[in-house]
């Protein structure tokens, strides 16, 4: 392949990758060989007349003829390339957009069964309506790069970071089963942290936690996911889904250890990290949906990213140029003078 890619080098092209080019079946290659019988065999009509040479010049035929040969040439080696299987194989496309890389991280404990108001209601527990939302966010006609990490007792990969919505969607409509385990937010978020790493900061980074609860983070969990944000240069939104009359982000009156309000505690950590952080409060399905309009209104720097494009057969290209030399074959040959008529 490498001297194919200087071939077309040297006819002009420049630098264009041909080292992407390849051949499913090379031995077709060998019918190349059968488009010089155009160009060098020479077949001539016998005619019922005793000599021709007398007959004056004709440039017109003369041309046509040249380019009868060389479309013919030209057909026999269009559907060796084509039979030969040339292809383009799978390369990456540097695209540019506007948006983030969001990272969406969904609570799926035992407590996200319920309902904002406490019970236990599976068309409208705070998981089906985090979903529903969710869906609604990443299905809007937005550049963003975008990732999806679920986690309860432990967390879980459900959507690389990318450009293929289509793999966020369907990993969020598969998330429709009943939460279970407890809330291990840290590890969730360290995960999604994790899928930053080695990248350039070509948008801006977002961390987007849907949750109901908060846990409790010992010093050295802290300074792990303090680093890890600050390394990656990551925003933090926490959506927090707060039941009807339940214990809030506020300041309880009588400040306890963390154990005895999670969510405050959590809350003031995120703070106090030294990154860009917000937190929502939604007590009801209308609110979390604000929040998520809210987010999606970020102005973010230009992203740039790899997309991987399929493998694509040339074929049909190399026999199409076939087919068109052949109409021009056949063009001229409706042009040929088969029997002189008398005046």
């Amino acid at each position: 392949m490498n001297s194919l890619t200087e071939f077309f080098q040297g006819m002009g092209f420049g630098n264009v990758g041909f080292e992407n080019l390849g051949v499913e079946s090379p031995a077709y290659l060998l019918l190349l060989s059968f488009a010089l019988f155009p160009l060098l065999v020479r077949g001539h009509r016998t005619f019922s007349y005793p000599s021709t040479s007398q007959l004056p010049i004709d440039p017109l035929s003369i041309w046509l003829e040249r380019i009868w040969r060389m479309l013919g040439s030209l057909a026999i080696g269009f559907i060796a390339l084509g039979l030969a299987g040339f292809y383009w194989g799978s390369h990456s496309i540097e695209r540019v957009g506007r948006g983030a890389h969001i990272m969406l991280v969904l609570d799926r404990s035992a407590s996200m069964n319920e309902d904002f108001v406490g019970k236990l209601e599976g068309d409208s527990s705070k998981l089906v309506v985090a979903r529903h939302v969710l869906l609604s966010f990443v299905s809007k006609n937005r550049e963003d790069l975008l990732g999806l990490v679920t986690f309860n007792t432990s967390p879980i990969l459900a959507a690389p970071l990318g450009g293929d919505k289509s793999a966020v969607l369907s990993a969020l409509k598969a998330a429709e089963a009943g939460g279970m385990g407890f809330t291990a937010v840290a590890r969730g978020l360290a995960l999604a942290l994790s899928y930053y790493e080695g990248k350039p900061v070509t948008g801006s980074r977002v961390v987007v936690l849907v949750s109901d609860g908060g846990a409790h983070l010992d010093s050295k969990t802290q300074d792990m996911l303090r680093n890890m944000f600050h390394r990656q240069d990551a925003s933090l939104y926490w959506i927090f889904l707060r039941t009807a009359n339940g214990e809030g982000l506020s300041k309880p009156q009588e400040e306890g250890h963390d154990d005895a309000y999670p969510e405050y505690h959590l809350h003031k950590y995120f703070g106090s990290m030294g990154v860009p952080y917000k937190a929502y409060e939604a007590e009801n399905p209308q609110a979390v949906e604000q929040a998520m309009n809210d987010i999606a209104r970020l102005k973010n720097q230009p992203v740039r990213y790899q997309e991987v494009a399929p493998r694509r057969n040339l074929s049909a290209i190399f026999y199409s140029l076939a087919l068109l030399c052949t109409l021009g074959l056949m063009a001229i040959h409706s042009t040929e003078v088969k029997q002189w008529k008398n005046a």
